[in-house]
Order: structure tokens, then C-alpha cells, then sequence
């Protein structure tokens, strides 16, 4: 079983579902309201314990109800919580999401407590010992930057989500950088067009010039592209019926590192977390979304993967 390190956040999701996204200043009738847990950082745990990792989170939680909830869903799944520390008087971090009937979203999140993550949390829990550390921009930026320039003796993956522009400062340090088409655009200066896959795959190789060993855009259904010194390849996701597509970049980062982990080439890695994001997106919410690793592999086996 590999070691995963998770640096990042803990949120509840409010959720509201509608047959369209609200326009600037319009007001739409919802069809269906629920409580998720989720944060990118926490989703990304979640998904990959359940793909077959130990894995160890770094993050804060208020001292709310919100807060021990999210502890208790997180210990449930097995994930030492030795790096999660409780802020008094804090709130927890809260997101609240809108999904259309395409499975489309948008997303206000409110960090609390997230951006009360200190840097010798990450520092402890690298230092202890990891195969792959994974972390997201939605706590405080100096815990992140803390994690990756620690002595480590495993991969370090980057979600560069949600952007942060000092996220640049740190690419050096990071051996594999995860985007979507909004992230690359925002470090690249320029628009990166998820349907447009060479030019997603183009993207991807100028990416390797802000220091990264390896880029990977996640391009929605058609996929993701990597690139590294090797040249630039292209994984299609299965097609699906999309019900909600919250969670499933996370989804896709926690197993990538949960297969890198157990000892897989990066190829094999990226088949597995672009399955697993496609399963995700089949289910509503983000961590109830998050696949078993039998499934997984099941999936890709019906597709030839294996």
C-alpha cells in the first residue's frame, strides 16, 4: 500500500440543483438541495484511500459543527487525521455549489479555517515520510509552499486549482503539475480551450518551461494530455451520463497519486485517473462520488487497460 500526503481543504458543500445556472443578478428556482462533505483537498483523500493508498491529511477545521462532521467522514475512511488540526473560534470552510441538469456547476467557496493551515504542519507530515505528495491552492499558500521545499524523498503532484498566481514561485519544486484548461490559460497567458485537445497537448509541452517534470491538462470529457521529456500523450475519458461534475478533478488527482503511490508508471496512472473521474462524475456530489478502487479496475478492464 503506498503513502499518499494530501495538503489542502476540508469544506461542506451546500449544493443546490437547477435546470440552468443563474446569469449575473437572476434568481432560478432549484429543483433539489444536500449536504455533501468536500474540499478539493479532502476529496482528493478520500478518492485516493478508497483507490488503495494510506494516506495522511494536512488541513484545518473550525471548531463548529461542520467542522467535526467533516473529521469524523474523514477518520471513517481510514485517513490519519495526525496533520488536521482543530482552529477555536474559527468557522469551517463552507462551498456552495450550483449544478445544472448537464452536471455543470458553479462555485462560491468561503475558505475559514482553510486559510489557517500552518507551514509546520506540511513540514511534520513530509518529513514523516510519503511516496507521493498531492496538494491544492485552497489553503494557505505558505503551508503549500512549505511542503514542497522540505527535504522529501517522494513525488510531489500540484493541482494548481483554485489558481493562485504565486503557485509559479514553487514549479520547480514540483515534479508533476495537474491543470485544467482555466489553470493552464491563467499560467500561460493566454486561453487554453478544453476542446481543443492539440491545443490543450501544445499547452501542456509549454508548461514544462515553468519547471515542472510533468504537465497533465484535464480537458472534461475528452480526457487529459500529458507532457513531459518523453513527448506529449493523450488519454480520452470513457463516455458517460454526466450527473454532476463536482469533484471530478479531485477525483482524478487522488488517484493518479494513489497509483503512482502503489509503484505504477505515470502512464498507467493517468489511464486509472481518468476512468476513475469519468465514474465520478456519474454519481451526484463529490466525495460520495469518489470510486472504490474494484471499480476502477473493473472499468478498466471492460476498456482493455489492464
Amino acid at each position: 500500500m503506498g503513502r499518499v500526503v494530501v495538503i489542502g481543504s476540508s469544506n461542506t458543500d451546500l449544493v443546490s440543483r437547477a435546470a440552468r445556472l443563474p446569469s449575473a443578478g437572476e434568481t432560478v428556482f432549484g429543483t433539489a438541495f444536500a449536504v455533501y462533505p468536500g474540499g478539493k483537498g479532502a476529496n482528493q483523500a478520500v478518492a485516493a484511500r478508497r483507490a488503495g493508498a494510506e494516506v495522511r491529511f494536512v488541513g484545518a477545521i473550525g471548531d463548529d459543527a461542520f467542522g467535526a462532521a467533516r473529521r469524523d467522514e474523514l477518520a471513517a475512511e481510514g485517513i490519519d487525521l495526525t496533520y488536521l488540526t482543530e482552529i477555536p473560534e474559527a468557522t469551517s470552510g463552507v462551498a456552495q455549489i450550483v449544478v445544472d441538469f448537464s452536471g455543470e456547476n458553479q462555485i462560491v467557496v468561503v475558505p475559514g479555517s482553510n486559510d489557517l493551515v500552518q507551514p509546520e504542519q506540511s513540514v511534520a507530515a513530509v518529513s514523516a515520510g510519503f511516496d507521493v505528495l498531492s496538494a491544492v491552492l485552497e489553503v494557505a499558500f505558505d503551508a503549500i509552499r512549505a511542503g514542497f521545499i522540505a527535504p522529501r524523498t517522494g513525488l510531489a503532484l500540484l493541482n494548481a486549482a483554485p489558481f493562485d498566481p504565486r503557485v509559479i514561485e514553487i514549479l520547480g519544486s514540483v515534479d508533476i503539475l495537474i491543470c485544467n484548461e482555466s489553470e493552464a490559460s491563467a499560467i500561460l497567458g493566454y486561453a487554453v480551450e478544453a476542446s481543443d485537445v492539440a491545443g490543450a497537448a501544445t499547452a501542456a509541452m509549454q508548461l514544462l518551461a515553468f519547471g515542472p517534470r510533468t504537465a497533465i491538462i484535464t480537458i472534461g470529457p475528452a480526457g487529459a494530455v500529458v507532457a513531459d521529456e518523453a513527448g506529449v500523450r493523450t488519454f480520452p475519458a470513457p463516455t458517460v451520463d454526466v450527473v454532476d461534475t463536482t469533484g471530478a478533478g479531485d477525483c482524478f488527482c487522488g488517484v493518479l497519486a494513489a497509483w503512482l503511490a502503489d509503484g505504477a508508471s505515470l502512464d498507467d496512472a493517468v489511464a486509472a485517473a481518468v476512468v476513475a473521474g469519468s465514474l465520478a462524475v456519474t454519481v451526484p456530489g463529490a466525495q460520495p462520488s469518489m470510486p472504490e478502487r474494484a471499480a476502477i479496475v473493473t472499468a478498466m478492464s471492460e476498456r482493455g487497460l489492464m
